[in-house]
């Protein structure tokens, strides 16, 4: 996909614009069974006990939301099995039955974790992209790739989320199931149709994610993605982005420019920063094992400096007991000469 031209008419409006909350709503459904509501948005996820939740409409009324859900189950079918894919466990009448993950979202663990390594931090987006190209190997975008929708497992690995993309055809590219699901300004790619994705669309916004990643924190903390979408979106289109200080900050600016063709392409360029890093590691640790040598060294100077010193006061000792010695020798001769 061509980039957005600035010279475009912008769309002021996103599919599906939903702010997500962690406070109750008025009147919201809380279908049975559900313990308590742990995200709230255009789909609501419930807890139903310590192995599974339910996702499921906020409004039964609302024919779009209910689509979405059974959209999202079948592109899990299509996409099957896979270790850093969210399990579903099927629908029911109130909604899709997904497996829980009670280490919770990267974005909250970040937040909350701002010192995690650098080495932690790579592999998080190395494992992101090449779990986006085997979604990508099945003909399925994404549409909202952030890190509110990739969750932790018990090991801290990651697990993607949030699957009510679209299904594009084998044969001519055309969308077969489209789950209405679009992605929010800081990781959306201006372009003419917002309804109009593709492999490129996703990679801008794992350009995003990566920048959440590494940088620690959304990309324009300064700008909301609600109110300030024109502003977000003329800022990805005059390429004004934020300050290149961060690592792997090549990668993501490619990744915003739509010069990747495909999520592997992606993932090798973070295995060489990654290869990078870990050759600066080593160096690191060869100059504290040096270091430490100097560190011996320098104790080992010390204590020989210190047992000299110790070695002169006893001379110095000694000469001052051989003073006395002879002055009381000679105090005793001139006694004796008295006498």
């Amino acid at each position: 996909m061509e980039p957005f031209h600035p010279n475009h008419v912008t769309i002021a409006c996103v599919v599906r614009r939903f702010r997500r909350s962690s406070q109750p709503q008025a009147n919201e459904r809380l279908p049975p069974g559900v313990e308590e509501v742990i995200s709230r948005g255009s789909c609501y996820i419930g807890k139903l006990n310590e192995m599974i939740v339910l996702k499921y409409a906020s409004n039964l009324n609302d024919m779009g939301f209910q689509t979405s859900i059974k959209v999202e189950k079948r592109l899990l079918e299509i996409i099957g099995p896979h270790p850093r894919i969210i399990q579903s466990m099927g629908l029911i009448q109130d909604g899709l039955i997904l497996k829980y993950y009670p280490n919770g979202t990267l974005r909250d663990y970040i937040n909350a974790h701002p010192d995690e390594t650098l080495e932690r931090r790579l592999e998080w987006c190395t494992q992101l992209l090449d779990t986006l190209s085997f979604v990508h190997s099945k003909h399925v975008i994404h549409c909202d790739i952030c890190l509110h929708n990739v969750f932790l497992d018990e090991n801290f690995n990651i697990i993607l989320a949030d699957f009510q993309g679209l299904l594009l055809s084998r044969v001519n590219g055309q969308p077969l199931l489209d789950g209405m699901t679009r992605e929010c300004a800081k990781a959306y790619m201006p372009r003419e149709n917002l309804y109009v994705v593709n492999v490129q669309t996703d990679l801008f916004a794992v350009g995003s994610a990566i920048y959440h990643i590494m940088a620690g924190h959304e990309v324009f903390p300064e700008l909301d993605s609600f109110y300030d979408e024109d502003a977000i979106s003329a800022r990805f289109i005059n390429e004004d982005f934020p300050n290149n200080d961060y690592v792997a900050s090549h990668i993501v600016e490619k990744c915003w420019r739509g010069e990747y063709s495909s999520a592997a392409e992606v993932s090798a360029d973070i295995a060489a920063v990654q290869a990078a890093a870990e050759d600066v590691y080593e160096e690191l640790m060869q100059l504290d094992v040096d270091m430490e040598f100097e560190d011996r060294e320098y104790e080992q100077y010390e204590e020989e400096e210190e047992q000299d010193e110790d070695e002169e006061m006893d001379a110095e000792y000694d000469e001052d007991e051989d003073a006395e010695y002879e002055y009381v020798d000679e105090e005793d001769n001139e006694d004796e000469e008295v006498l």
